[in-house]
């Protein structure tokens, strides 16, 4: 029975083709609509490489070191001190790292090059708490760390640059008129992936300048940090450890007190906006911008209802003459869910299509300049089908009503559109 349904929707389909085809139109340019919100959220908020445990992530982006004598403070990045005797020293995260970035130069012995790249000043937990995708080579070891040994990992893309098809592996390049080695190569990472974007990955020991830079009793300095979670269970255990970590720290200091403030922060804490030591309450910005999305979200789902209930209507003296020729009421209102459906159908796999497309024109807007997207980040199957369901509920809220209505009436009224 319900193969014949849909048979006769797809015959219904050709036979009324100016208007289902504005019903397709109305219900991919809703669902397109639906998905760029969706398709943002996903790119800032889901896992996908080099941050597919983003689920699992604590991210601290800065510490404040608070004067006992004065109301004064310092914000910023942690010293090397912190990092090693606070985060490293830590138990209950999997894996922990620290890093600065830094934009240089990047040239080759035999030429001087004037483009800058994103040097990211890192440890050997990098290529824990991260998955990179090499491609060539391996990452620097612990060995290579201790020793600061100046060796670099460098983006395939770089790596075409600077040496074109030959092997890059082995190969020097020159970071600020030091020679480093390149002892592997990755894919090249989004901006979107902000913790684990950059050209190129070295020992952060290799830059003594930042590496050794402390002020306030060596509390500040020029780290940033995360912390890779066994689980998102394990968010509290981590925030209570470093808190005692912290209290040990200040227990030997004598001007200065450390505090992380509300880092570490979350996903959804970064989803906010929360920075530094600025924390953003997740109510509160479902509160400020929650009105928004919602009326982006109202807008075509109106639109959509509208759009469905409009093309029942319009078929009441077809229902009141097939009522009259024995049409029952049940058969009467599967038969307009199934067309609807089908319309549906169609238009949701229009409104996929049209919504990367509307993406990738906004994405400068919507993401920033430089923002690279990769697929990974859009093929999000389950939320795809999420909002092709929601489609698919409105379609049927919105053609069942009207079609149920108008099974009920009497089949005169139904012919004489009453």
């Amino acid at each position: 029975m319900l193969k014949q349904y849909f048979k006769q929707a797809i015959g219904m389909l050709r036979e009324n083709l100016l208007v289902n085809a504005i019903s397709i139109l109305g219900t991919a340019l809703s669902i397109a609509m639906i998905m760029v919100i969706v398709i943002l959220m996903q790119v800032k908020l889901t896992g996908y490489s080099p941050e597919s445990a983003r689920g699992r992530m604590l991210f601290i982006y800065g510490t404040s070191a608070i004067a006992r004598n004065e109301s004064t403070s310092n914000n910023g990045g942690m010293s090397a001190r912190i990092v090693k005797e606070c985060l490293y020293a830590m138990q209950t995260p999997e894996a922990v790292s620290a890093s600065f970035t830094e934009e240089r130069a990047v040239s080759l012995p035999a030429k001087r090059l004037f483009e800058e790249y994103t040097i990211r000043y890192t440890d050997p937990g990098c290529w824990k708490v991260f998955d990179y995708n090499f491609v060539d080579g391996k990452p620097f070891t612990e060995s290579d760390f201790d020793s600061a040994i100046p060796v670099a990992v460098i983006t395939k893309e770089l790596a075409d640059k600077l040496f074109g098809g030959e092997e890059p592996v082995g190969r020097t390049i020159v970071i600020d008129y030091a020679d480093y080695r390149v002892c592997g190569v990755v894919k090249p990472v989004s901006r979107a992936a902000r913790d684990a974007f950059s050209h190129i990955w070295v020992p952060y020991t290799c830059h003594t300048g930042k590496y050794t830079y402390a002020r306030a009793e060596n509390l500040s300095g020029y780290f940033n940090a995360v912390m890779l979670a066994r689980s998102s269970n394990d968010f509290d255990a981590v925030r209570k450890e470093l808190a005692q970590k912290v209290a040990q720290i200040n227990a030997g200091q004598k001007e200065y007190d450390l505090s992380f403030g509300p880092n570490p922060y979350d996903r959804l804490d970064i989803l906010a906006g929360s920075r530094g030591v600025r924390k953003v309450d997740l109510k509160e910005y479902l509160m400020n911008t929650g009105a928004l999305l919602l009326f982006l979200l109202l807008v075509p789902a109106l639109n959509l209802t509208s759009v469905v209930q409009s093309s029942v209507r319009k078929r009441q003296s077809e229902m009141g003459l097939r009522k009259a020729f024995g049409a029952t009421k049940g058969t009467l209102v599967m038969q307009v869910l199934s067309e609807n459906m089908v319309i549906t159908f169609f238009g949701g796999i229009i409104g996929l299509l049209l919504s990367v497309g509307l993406f990738f024109l906004g994405k400068s807007i919507l993401l920033g300049a430089n923002m690279a997207v990769t697929s990974e980040m859009l093929l999000q199957p389950g939320l795809f089908a999420a909002a092709l369901l929601f489609a698919f509920v409105l379609n049927i809220l919105s053609a069942a009503l009207p079609a149920f209505n108008i099974s009920r009436q009497q089949i005169v009224d139904a012919l004489t559109d009453k």
